[in-house]
């Protein structure tokens, strides 16, 4: 009797174990398909694309970097509330003074003074550069007991008498709050009836002007302030004047690696800060009708056959010869995209500074400026910025929860 009760015990066995099998085949398939369906929504809420989300990151302080590389001009003597805003909410890192600003040494530092406390104020994360022309001479906007003489009179006496002026010079200019001076010019004045350079220039022989433009630029380090190299590729030997009308220097390129090279090769090697471009026609260097300073053919020169590695500043786009031939924003976003990292508006109304500002945020967003460029271009300049600006009383912010 066991023998057929166990083999009817087996037989149900078998049956459960099947029907569970069945079961649990069904439910797998159920879940399976719910499944499915549940993941189309997912999908859809699902965080952007890698290709998104690293156009979000390009993008996170760009109005940081545009301020940055832009340099801004008043027509008063007091910050106007229209530049006040500029440089808060603009983030603009650098103001350019000219002589109508002031009318005493104090009145430039009490623009220093002003923009120390509009910096803290704004909590911006690094100083404004106040900068202005103080090269020598016809071209000293500060009439004050260490306005240094022509650099062509001061280099008569060599040298070390170049740094000796040059260092009295800046540290009087950073006694007033001066970050950056435009100085000195490093062009060699080869042709006599130029119209811009004159007693600018050290002088006509290259290797002398070479010495005196590297003295120049120590003696400005040792009194504190910042040196620019002016006007590159080289304005001597060009009949003309850019305030007035681009000018065309006939040179050829063997003849500028000879002349005028030389100059800026000596500036760069005793640590200029920056150096400034210029609008001047020089067709022997590859950039046909282009103004030297929207051409990245020439721009580029300073970093591939100079080794420059500091702050590439533009002349001002306010110049008669660069507004007779392109428009503020126009003429803004083309000195950038030619390699400047800093571009000097100097118009002195907020209103073309900020069609400007506008001009450049349109090109990166359209890619006409490449992000990337745009923002090795600001940490060049902060750099500096760091380096010579005033220090500030940094704010300190809110802190919520």
């Amino acid at each position: 009797m066991l023998g057929p009760r166990r083999n009817l015990l087996a037989l149900v066995l078998v049956v459960v174990l099947i029907a569970g099998a069945t079961v649990i085949a069904v439910k797998w398939s159920t879940f399976r398909q719910e499944s499915a369906r549940v993941a189309v929504p997912l999908a859809l809420t699902s965080p952007a694309p890698p290709a998104a989300e690293n156009r979000l990151k390009d993008l996170a302080g760009l109005d940081d970097d545009i301020g940055a590389v832009l340099v801004v001009s008043e027509r008063g003597s007091e910050v106007s509330p229209a530049l006040r805003r500029l440089l808060a909410q603009g983030r603009v890192g650098g103001v350019l003074l000219f002589a109508s600003n002031f009318r005493s040494p104090a009145g430039v530092r009490a623009w220093s003074d002003r923009l120390q406390a509009l910096a803290s104020a704004a909590c911006l994360e690094h100083p404004i550069l106040l900068m202005l022309d103080e090269e020598g001479g016809r071209v000293n906007r500060v009439q004050a007991a260490f306005a240094p003489p022509s650099q062509l009179s001061a280099g008569a006496g060599g040298p070390d008498r170049v740094r000796r002026i040059e260092r009295t010079s800046a540290m009087g200019l950073h006694d007033l709050g001066v970050s950056l001076n435009l100085a000195p010019v490093a062009d060699v004045r080869t042709n006599q009836g130029d119209l811009v350079i004159g007693d600018r220039s050290f002088g006509s022989n290259p290797a002398k002007v070479a010495q005196l433009v590297g003295a120049a630029v120590r003696g400005l380090h040792d009194g504190g302030v910042g040196a620019t190299l002016k006007h590159f590729p080289g304005l001597g030997g060009a009949p003309g004047d850019p305030h007035v009308a681009i000018p065309t220097d006939p040179e050829t390129e063997a003849r500028w690696v000879r002349v005028q090279m030389p100059a800026f090769k000596a500036g760069i090697d005793a640590g200029a800060d920056a150096v400034m471009t210029t609008a001047v026609y020089v067709p022997g260097l590859g950039a046909g009708r282009t103004p030297a300073m929207f051409s990245a053919t020439v721009v580029n020169r300073l970093r591939t056959q100079l080794g420059f590695e500091g702050v590439v500043i533009s002349d001002s786009l306010s110049m008669g010869g660069v507004g007779a031939r392109y428009s503020l924003p126009d003429a803004a976003v083309r000195a950038l995209a030619a390699g400047n990292d800093l571009i000097l508006l100097g118009y002195q109304d907020p209103a073309y500074e900020r069609a400007a500002i506008a001009a450049v945020r349109a090109a990166v967003l359209s890619g006409r400026l490449d992000r990337a460029k745009l923002h090795e271009s600001a940490v060049r300049v902060n750099r500096m910025r760091e380096r010579w600006g005033r220090p500030f009383a940094h704010c300190r912010r809110a802190v919520v929860g």
